[in-house]
């Protein structure tokens, strides 16, 4: 797929969003909620730019906890996620386009993207600095999120740190679940991705002397 033929991709996901039934915009609700556990640190995903670094779960699971909620979902640049990952992560996929390689034509897929989806999840799409504030003021404009694993100036930044796994040990077994500690400015939360969900981690406990 040559660069027009992505830019016209693009447009023409857009074009089914707009004309699709029960069309949900982020200006109608406030604000798409987040999973309970992260609401101390980030209640909703408001128009703008979100970063979440460190963990790809983390970013995945945000877009599809918004995507249960009727978000429409753009992946943009994250040629890593399969089909069946997103579903994994809460994806509709009737409500979602994937563009993996955008081209150097990032930034012009991204600013039409924003026209028609909720939310847009991108990798390291290596803008320049005039093409991010535009791109900005046309997600806020319009009402949309970007979540980010890479941009210089976003209005929230989460960070996400793997603290474990768990259903393994030794090399042998099945990983189960896995383990977070995710914190924005001073805040932090323990959380568990379950395979469906983010929830909160259980407590370790403690040894008692007698």
């Amino acid at each position: 797929m040559n660069q027009a033929q992505r830019l016209e991709y693009a447009r023409t996901v857009l074009h089914q969003a707009e004309t699709a039934s029960g069309l949900a915009r982020v200006e109608d609700k406030g604000g798409w909620e987040t999973p309970d556990v992260l609401h101390p640190i980030l209640p909703s995903l408001t128009p703008g730019v979100i970063t979440i670094t460190g963990s790809a779960t983390i970013l995945l699971a945000l877009a599809g906890h918004a995507s249960t909620q009727g978000a429409w979902i753009a992946l943009l640049g994250l040629p890593w996620v399969g089909w069946g990952a997103a579903n994994e992560h809460g994806l509709d996929l009737s409500r979602t386009a994937h563009t993996p390689n955008p081209g150097p034509r990032a930034a012009d897929v991204l600013t039409a993207l924003a026209d028609g989806f909720d939310i847009i999840a991108i990798g390291n799409l290596k803008l320049g600095a005039r093409d991010e504030r535009a791109i900005v003021q046309r997600v806020r404009a319009r009402g949309a999120t970007i979540l980010a694993s890479d941009w210089s100036t976003p209005s929230t930044v989460l960070r996400a740190e793997s603290t474990g796994a768990d259903g393994y040990s030794g090399g042998v077994g099945h990983v189960k679940s896995l383990r977070f500690q995710v914190s924005s400015g001073m805040s932090r939360i323990s959380c568990l991705w379950t395979g469906e969900e983010l929830v909160s981690a259980p407590r370790a406990l403690r040894a008692v002397p007698c």
